[in-house]
């Protein structure tokens, strides 16, 4: 069956990554350099890596999901992670609205590592929607949700590897 790239889009955009994967025969990638951010994951307990795609990426709905992370080759080594080997994560798209955030930004915790990724080339695959974003009454509670979506990502990427 064919899958126009209109309809795929429209998956990515729902936050529908299963029927995205479906269409394409892989998880949907973003691709982009890690920058600087708030810093805030950090001080959480939850340091992300903040991801800059490209201007036209088709990024999904804001959400959290669960993603696999992948250093790709940069030509500067990268203490803690792998070139080439993909890492379990959980993902955050989205404006931060806990925190009133106005920017739309995709937040990559790589679960159970530590490296200092600031300008690596990486790549995000999409494997499945966790949940919506939330705007939290307390920094205790989105804490609390961090970490159940950390929980369900490590289930589900280690189940279906």
């Amino acid at each position: 069956m064919t899958f126009s790239s209109t309809y795929i889009r429209s998956c990515v955009d729902a936050g529908d990554m299963a029927a995205a994967t479906d269409a394409l025969g892989r998880p949907h990638r973003v691709e982009g350099v890690v920058v600087h951010g708030d810093g805030r994951g950090r001080g959480l307990g939850f340091p992300t890596a903040n991801i800059a795609p490209p201007m036209y990426a088709a990024i999904p709905a804001d959400g959290v999901y669960a993603a696999w992370f992948t250093v790709l080759d940069s030509g500067s080594p990268v203490d803690g992670l792998e070139t080439g080997l993909r890492y379990c994560a959980a993902v955050s798209v989205g404006t931060n609205p806990t925190f009133s955030g106005r920017n739309r930004t995709v937040e990559a915790f790589v679960l159970d590592e530590e490296a200092d990724l600031y300008g690596q080339h990486v790549a995000v695959d999409f494997v499945e929607r966790l949940r919506g974003m939330e705007k939290f009454d307390s920094v205790e509670a989105l804490i609390s949700a961090m970490h159940r979506d950390a929980d369900r990502a490590r289930d589900l990427l280690v189940e279906g590897a």
